[in-house]
């Protein structure tokens, strides 16, 4: 789906690899999305704080904060609550040692699949 200027989404990207995010912002990017990119979760609370976003896509690990703390950070705050939250982890979901009640809408793995997950996900929830 291309968008025009009109109707382009402000997407907060929160990634902590620097050629991750630069090859999500890309794919963002070329699919119409304006995009804001976070080197780690105290910057994306930040600038979610500070911007009106349409949805979050944030990394689970990263330091500072994590994508589940800045999960955790929106959904308490009155204002912020209701924006779309995607977590993006090299990780399993299913994984044991993760927690189930992340807050997040969608959790994606970063794998082959991830530009055509992303978008379409991006599509479902706004």
């Amino acid at each position: 789906m291309i968008m025009t200027e009109t109707t382009k989404k402000l997407v907060l990207l929160a990634e902590d690899d620097n050629s991750m995010r630069r090859f999500i912002e890309i794919i963002l990017q070329q699919a119409g999305y304006e995009v804001l990119a976070a080197e780690d979760g105290l910057e994306a609370t930040k600038i979610a704080l500070e911007n009106d976003v349409d949805v979050v896509i944030a990394d689970a690990i990263m330091p500072n904060l994590t994508g589940y703390d800045l999960c955790r950070m929106l959904r308490g705050n009155p204002e912020k609550s209701h924006i779309p939250l995607i977590i993006l982890s090299g990780l399993d979901p299913a994984d044991p040692d993760k927690p189930a009640e992340h807050l997040a809408n969608i959790f994606l793995t970063k794998g082959t699949n991830l530009k055509a997950d992303l978008l379409s996900t991006l599509e479902n929830l706004l």
